[in-house]
């Protein structure tokens, strides 16, 4: 049986390490493969041909003149080395291998526009992982909306949550270990680029043990101080403002184990009211008065400028656009209470 009598069978095998089925099936280098050697534009002459009989119809759909059509139906016979066509003044028809080289031209033509389909649809719905650092509570409280939307519209994409304090999560996202942070941002770091998705106040708190109801028991106890980044900051520019020669009992990464220390009675801390309001532990800790406490911050999403040309990283930022909040008020899920004044004794 010739090459081109195989092609029918050829075209129901399976590809295998890359080989068109045609050559997979003689066992043939591509490059010695006439019908590989041949172009998208060759096998949809010959099908627009086949399909009509009719060279100045099928010339007049493919955009092509006559005698263009008739040179490359020539050459596809002359590369097969059989005719496909026959020819007489009256009409125009197929002959065996040319019927067979039809289904052949049909087959790959579908497999084509599936693949630029598959294609097109990995464009619209992109894959790959994100991974994004936060602190618990933003994990609670602002990102579930913003995954949530993300999810619904590029569902093929995985994320991978790293939960820790505010520091960590910057450390990480500076030395690209991270995608994207959430956290406390004050658009110090040039490098670095912000989409405010909430903003907090802080809280002094302290502890309710009776042993601590008043001042001069109070100003025995020392700062639980965070470990770092921007509440660290403000933290100390506030005690210095102040003129509190405060000692740090203890240095904790995270504001949730923060407000554990002080509900042990381990001292007082500034404290985010957004993790205050949150916590397990709000019970067991009172919110003090006083004059003046150091400015809130914004709560941000965070990217390293030069990664948003990144597709995935893009697509999430973008999203999150329509959780940004624009003015210096709190978002809907992020309200706080009116401050708590203590107890007088």
């Amino acid at each position: 049986m010739s090459q081109l009598g195989e092609v029918e069978e050829a075209t129901m095998s399976s590809p295998e390490d890359g080989q068109d089925e045609c050559c997979k099936r003689f066992n043939i280098d591509s490059k010695e493969c006439n019908i590989c050697n041949m172009d998208q534009r060759d096998l949809r002459a010959f099908e627009g041909l086949a399909t009509s009989l009719h060279f100045a119809r099928a010339s007049k759909e493919l955009g092509m003149s006559p005698s263009a059509l008739t040179r490359r139906i020539q050459g596809i016979e002359e590369e097969l080395g059989t005719m496909l066509l026959l020819r007489d003044r009256r009409q125009l028809g197929l002959t065996q291998a040319g019927r067979r080289f039809l289904q052949y031209c049909r087959a790959e033509q579908a497999l084509f526009d599936e693949l630029k389909a598959d294609l097109k649809h990995e464009e619209e719905t992109p894959s790959g992982e994100l991974k994004i650092a936060c602190t618990v509570t933003a994990c609670h409280s602002i990102l579930p909306r913003l995954l949530a939307d993300f999810r619904q519209k590029y569902p093929r994409v995985t994320i991978q949550l790293i939960t820790q304090d505010a520091a960590r999560s910057l450390e990480q996202l500076e030395e690209s270990e991270v995608d994207l942070a959430v956290i406390p941002s004050d658009g110090a770091i040039e490098e670095i680029a912000e989409r405010r998705l909430g903003f907090t106040e802080f809280s002094l708190i302290a502890p309710t043990f009776p042993a601590f109801d008043t001042a001069e028991s109070l100003k025995k106890l020392p700062f639980i101080a965070p470990a770092g980044g921007l509440e660290r900051i403000r933290l100390d520019e506030w005690l210095a403002q102040m003129g509190i020669e405060a000692a740090i009992g203890a240095e904790v990464r995270g504001n949730e184990g923060i407000i554990a220390l002080v509900s042990l009675g381990g001292g007082v801390a500034l404290v985010p009211e957004l993790v205050l309001n949150s916590s397990p532990l709000r019970s067991k800790v009172r919110i003090l008065g006083a004059a003046q406490l150091p400015p809130g911050y914004a709560i941000s999403l965070c990217a390293l400028k030069r990664s948003l040309k990144r597709r995935l990283v893009e697509l999430f930022w973008n999203s999150a656009g329509s959780f940004q909040e624009p003015q210096p008020s709190l978002s809907p899920n992020l309200k706080i209470p009116a401050r708590v004044e203590p107890e007088h004794q």
